[in-house]
């Protein structure tokens, strides 16, 4: 009988163990999978209100545009004549890049004017797989940067990532909406001046569920609605239903056109969604459209029309005009936007302007129209109208030049950035430290080297007599910086350098009266 008592309490401690660890795991799972169910969740509202993200061309666009490269432009508008002009060569092509909604009039257009720039475009393919082939090294960095910018002549990197690149003279024109006023301070410091030329006209139009019974909205109502000051549908004859009022993202094409048509009103602050990613950052995106009760959105009329973002919606009037493709033709649609090809005022290519030029003639004027967009009004003689807008105004410089007969050599100081020009070389940047001792640590950037490259320059400022004077101390460079006209790098190590080329320690500029 004792064996078997002993026998009953250890089946029933085993057993008591077992419902302990069963209650354990139980616990266990059921912690896990409240947090799964929370991740969905979380990862659901993230790409619900995450606009139609942007799965294609790395990362950059939301819109699949096969058959709108210029290797494979099956859908791209074709002259049905020669063009008016032809580039040749790419060392000539001004380099192309612009917003999501412009890709299919800026690819059209180099189809139409650079020579062979369909092949020039396909062979980077080649030379990508050929570079994947190999083990990665500093020489294969310029065909990457093809493959991520989405081309080598006519790039796409979107509004937020394009006039960067313009700033930087990675490329030579943006096709899109004029600059945001980030983009404008961004210039400003580079000591860069953006000139937008208007080339066409679009509807920036407001648009709803199909169901919604509003069809059309004063300027003053979507003003209020923006602002935060309606905040229901039965203020402006709808439903009694709360207005959802979407916006886009910062420095994006529309958000900086929604700036504009505002003026002096204030948007209210977008709604934001956040997630924490796989490394344990936290992203928070604007809130974009989804079409579900109440929402209002706003973007380009080609996205809704041309690209076929959205589904199940409706375009406003507003002020009682629709914006139809005539009332943009007539100037009648009260909310038109200038689509501008914007360049920088230091780029002086003759091919740049020739490129404007074109975008100005009959054969632009009819791509633009033909794509989808509004063309520009034209005078009684038959010309387009259009004039340059300056978007910024540059910041009061001084120069100085360096005290040595052998060599060419100025610097421009303004209070962000240095320009340096020392015989072939030219080089700019930002100051990026400022140290105790009064010296200064100076990045120029990539890409913006034509002949040699430097990475950074150590210099001071003295005042000595009542002159400024820029003394070198130190120049440290990286070979891989070193690239050709075309952007190409011409070596890799430190004996390609030729260092007489560069300024030398204790070279000393003086101002100039």
């Amino acid at each position: 009988m004792k064996e078997k008592g002993k026998r009953g309490c250890l089946a029933r401690g085993l057993i008591a163990i077992a419902i302990t660890v069963l209650v354990i795991i139980l616990i266990i799972a059921l912690i896990v999978g409240g947090f799964l169910l929370w991740d969905h969740h979380k990862h659901a509202e993230f790409d619900k209100y995450n606009g139609h993200g942007f799965r294609y061309m790395y990362g950059f666009s939301s819109t699949d545009f096969t058959g709108y490269h210029v290797y494979d432009g099956e859908k791209l508008v074709e002259l049905d004549h020669p063009a008016s002009l032809t580039i040749e060569g790419i060392k000539n092509m001004p380099v192309l890049d612009g917003a999501e909604a412009c890709y299919p009039i800026y690819t059209a257009v180099a189809k139409a004017i650079y020579k062979d720039i369909d092949i020039i475009e396909s062979e980077v393919f080649d030379l990508i797989k050929e570079a994947e082939k190999k083990e990665w090294g500093l020489e294969y960095d310029h065909i990457f940067s093809w493959k991520y910018n989405n081309g080598r002549v006519v790039r796409f990197t979107n509004s937020v990532e394009g006039y960067g690149a313009l700033i930087e003279h990675d490329v030579d024109l943006f096709f899109g909406a004029r600059p945001s006023a980030n983009q404008k301070e961004m210039a400003t410091i580079y000591n860069e001046q953006i000139i937008s030329q208007p080339i066409g006209r679009e509807a920036f139009v407001f648009f709803v569920e199909e169901d919604n019974p509003v069809e059309n909205l004063t300027s003053e109502e979507v003003r209020k609605i923006y602002s935060g000051e309606i905040t229901n549908w039965k203020e402006v004859g709808g439903k009694n239903q709360k207005i959802i009022a979407f916006q886009r993202p910062e420095d994006s094409g529309s958000q900086v056109m929604m700036k504009y048509f505002m003026g002096d009103v204030s948007l209210m602050e977008p709604d934001t969604i956040t997630m924490v990613n796989a490394m344990g950052g936290v992203i928070e995106n604007v809130k974009q459209y989804h079409n579900e009760a109440g929402a209002i959105g706003y973007t380009f009329r080609y996205f809704l029309e041309g690209l076929n973002q959205e589904k199940g919606v409706k375009m406003l009037s507003v002020d009682g005009v629709y914006p139809s493709v005539e009332n943009i033709k007539t100037g009648a649609y009260p909310v038109l936007a200038s689509l501008v090809c914007a360049r920088l005022a230091s780029n002086d290519s003759p091919y740049v302007q020739q490129v404007l030029d074109f975008l100005l003639s009959d054969d632009g004027q009819e791509i633009i129209e033909e794509t989808g967009y509004g063309p520009l009004p034209r005078d009684d003689a038959g010309k387009v109208k259009s004039e340059p807008i300056v978007e910024n105004e540059l910041e009061e410089t001084e120069k100085y030049m360096l005290v040595k007969d052998s060599v060419h050599a100025e610097i421009i100081l303004t209070d962000d950035a240095l320009e340096l020009t020392y015989g072939d070389v030219f080089t700019k940047g930002t100051y990026e430290q400022n140290y105790e001792d009064q010296s200064y640590r100076f990045n120029p950037m990539s890409n913006y080297i034509w002949v040699n490259g430097i990475e950074s320059i150590d210099f001071r400022i003295d005042k000595e007599g009542g002159q400024d004077k820029i003394v070198i101390l130190d120049i440290n460079v990286m070979p891989d910086w070193i690239r050709d006209e075309e952007g190409i790098p011409l070596g890799y190590t430190e004996s390609d350098i030729d260092y007489g080329k560069l300024p030398q320690k204790g070279d000393t500029f003086v101002t100039v009266p």
